[in-house]
């Protein structure tokens, strides 16, 4: 009889194993605020880089993109396309210095500052340009929706 027990224990300790090896672990859940951090910091070393294929790449198909410096909204990748080509061609060494951040998992707001050199071609003008912009995250971790605003007025020129 003890034998008997033993045999039907090895047999459910046998049959736990191979069930606990059968079972897939749980996927860890995924930290979205972590995911919007981290492709909001790379888009803007993607800028400081002046990298316009790996910024194209971040926008969703059609995410409208809105800019005060620009008229009206354009969309998606080749929306992006189009405002960063131009940004890159009017101020070739512009870098993008990011000052506060407010991160609400679909939501990010930046604050940063523009400075490079504005119209090399008829003698540049050195500048420093105070932005925002509102993106908006979807769950593809792409950027569905972006609005830049800057203040004309707080546009320095100088050394």
């Amino acid at each position: 009889m003890q034998s008997k027990t033993y045999a039907a224990l090895g047999l459910l300790f046998t049959a736990g194993v191979l069930a606990a090896c059968n079972q897939t672990p749980e996927k860890p859940a995924i930290d979205k605020k972590a995911q919007s951090e981290a492709l909001i910091q790379q888009h803007f070393q993607l800028l400081n880089d002046h990298d316009l294929k790996g910024l194209v790449s971040q926008y969703a198909p059609k995410a409208p993109i809105t800019s005060s410096d620009w008229k009206g909204t354009t969309n998606g990748p080749e929306g992006a396309d189009q405002i960063f080509h131009l940004e890159f061609f009017v101020s070739p060494d512009a870098k993008y210095l990011v000052d506060k951040v407010i991160n609400t998992d679909s939501t990010v707001v930046v604050e940063y500052d523009v400075i490079g050199l504005r119209d090399k071609a008829n003698g540049g003008v050195r500048y420093d340009l105070r932005k925002c912009s509102v993106f908006r995250i979807d769950s593809l971790n792409k950027i569905a929706a972006e609005s830049t605003y800057a203040n004309g007025m707080v546009y320095h020129t100088g050394n």
